[in-house]
């Protein structure tokens, strides 16, 4: 099991820049704006004006993403002049994609330890809470690097260890910190566990990983409490489409239901549930290549919703969770289910099955029937559900649905202030009617094949019995080509910081 590990620490530190000693200090510039303020005029004379000198010698634009470096080997070895773009379009996602982008590069040229002179990184328009906070969570995602299987690369792996926010404020931003670091721990945990193999990453095996970290706060505290169900128990609970999917499969299923209690019991709780294909081959109706590719992703749904409650635990925050996550494998054996197969779902609706490929729904019917008995003020349901996503939104974000105006409106706000964007697509009667069989109360796909994401929530919303509802597609965003800014190659831990920040701000 991995241990609990964050790439660098961070702090902030108020002094001034003459006096400080580090491998290397950055300075921020918007585009065209290159004059020296104050403080940076002082550090400047004291290094003989190699910074002003710099600039006008070396063609430094202040470009968005550019970055050159300057060797003093003084107290500061190294000052890093870095480009902000024009100032009229600076947002906290630009600033954030800039440090993470900035921060690796440090790395990668085997530097340990940096400061950033917050000063630089802002142009007033973002209090200096959100600027930490953003800078803090977008450097420790930009150093994210999985490594547990590269053994050779393990015994030289470049680590930076520090970085140091340099401020003029007298404020405490102990908060701050606490919450990105938290929230990037949790982030980065979701990556290692949705990158980890599909033949280490079993159902069992993240049975027993939920089952380490529950026994972490139980010890501690009663407020957080975990229950598994193995196969027979899943049986008895008479989750028929659960049960289906998972039946092709040597590795067998588990349930997995976690609560948070952050205040009294008598507060309804917010249910996740969250979709756990720990791998996807198609079933019957197998994968082709190379779509059959990094189906391991498509058990993220669940680990984020695992590491959201487990970072809301760590910052006590006041609301209550109960997490429904269910784990199998959906396999091609002599034994798995068939498309023209009619499953029995645990709320007691009948499913015609149309394509053994379209198998995370019918986990998530269970699970969501299953989560709807806590009688919770609202669920939340994560899953890589389907490919329609990227042909909707691309790989740049994340559709959601909604049967409740509230959860969209905590939904879109969590998405300006976590930086994950999200559109929300409609929920329109009329495609109910393309989930009608003949034969038995629901199919769980239309034939026609249209409107993709929006099919799969319609079919879901059967299975949340009224309860207000959100259904989010990290179908695309669940996974990076790209390493580029707060992103890495690999598993994106989508939805935890928009989660986050909704959770944060939840207000009955």
């Amino acid at each position: 099991m991995f241990m609990e590990k964050i790439t660098a620490s961070v702090k902030v530190l108020k002094s001034d820049l003459n006096k400080i000693k580090d491998n290397a200090l950055l300075i921020g510039f918007f585009k065209d704006k290159l004059s020296l303020g104050a403080e940076i005029k002082k550090l400047d004379n004291k290094l003989s004006n190699i910074i002003s000198s710099f600039i006008k010698n070396n063609n430094f634009k202040g470009e968005k993403g550019e970055a050159k470096t300057i060797y003093i080997n003084k107290d500061i070895k190294n000052i890093v002049l870095v480009g902000l773009g024009e100032e009229n379009r600076f947002t906290l996602d630009v600033l954030s994609n800039i440090i993470a982008d900035v921060s690796k590069k440090l790395r990668e040229n085997s530097t340990e330890s940096f400061s950033i002179f917050l000063d630089t990184f802002s142009n007033n328009k973002f209090k200096y809470e959100e600027v930490i906070e953003k800078t803090t969570l977008s450097s420790l995602m930009g150093l994210y690097k999985f490594r547990e299987y590269k053994t050779k690369e393990n015994e030289n792996a470049k680590q930076l260890k520090q970085i140091t926010i340099i401020t003029n404020s007298n404020k405490n931003f102990d908060n701050e910190l606490k919450y990105a670091s938290i929230v990037a721990t949790a982030l980065n945990k979701t990556r290692d566990l949705v990158n980890t193999p599909p033949n280490i990453a079993t159902p069992q095996y993240i049975a027993d990983y939920v089952k380490g970290i529950c026994k972490n706060f139980v010890s501690k505290d009663k407020i957080f409490d975990c229950k598994i169900f193995d196969e027979k128990q899943i049986e008895k609970l008479k989750m028929g489409c659960f049960l289906g999917v998972a039946q092709g499969s040597a590795n067998k299923p588990r349930l997995v239901v976690i609560e948070y209690y952050g205040v009294s019991k008598k507060q309804k709780p917010i249910a996740i549930v969250g979709k756990g294909v720990t791998f996807d081959s198609g079933g019957l109706n197998l994968k082709p290549y190379p779509f059959i590719l990094n189906m391991k992703d498509d058990k993220a749904g669940a680990i984020a919703a695992v590491h959201i409650i487990e970072a809301s635990a760590k910052l006590d925050l006041p609301v209550n969770l109960v997490v429904v996550i269910p784990l199998c494998e959906n396999m091609p054996s002599s034994t798995s289910f068939r498309p023209d197969d009619v499953l029995t779902a645990y709320n007691g609706m009948t499913v015609e099955i149309k394509n053994t490929d379209a198998e995370g729904r019918l986990i998530l019917a269970d699970a969501l029937s299953y989560a709807a008995e806590f009688k919770p003020q609202a669920i939340i349901d994560i899953a890589t559900l389907t490919g329609a996503s990227l042909i909707a939104l691309g790989y740049i974000g994340t559709p959601f649905l909604s049967t409740d105006g509230k959860i969209s409106e905590r939904i879109k706000e969590a998405s300006k202030k976590s930086l994950e964007k999200v559109w929300e697509f409609p929920l329109w009667p009329e495609y109910e009617e393309n989930l009608k069989s003949d034969i038995a109360d629901l199919k769980h796909i239309s034939e026609e094949g249209d409107a993709g994401v929006i099919m799969g929530a319609t079919f879901l919303k059967n299975f949340v019995n009224g309860i207000p509802w959100a259904h989010i597609d990290i179908g695309t965003t669940v996974w990076s080509k790209v390493d580029k800014g707060m992103l890495v190659k690999g598993a994106t831990g989508a939805t935890v910081r928009l989660m986050m920040e909704m959770l944060r701000d939840w207000k009955n």
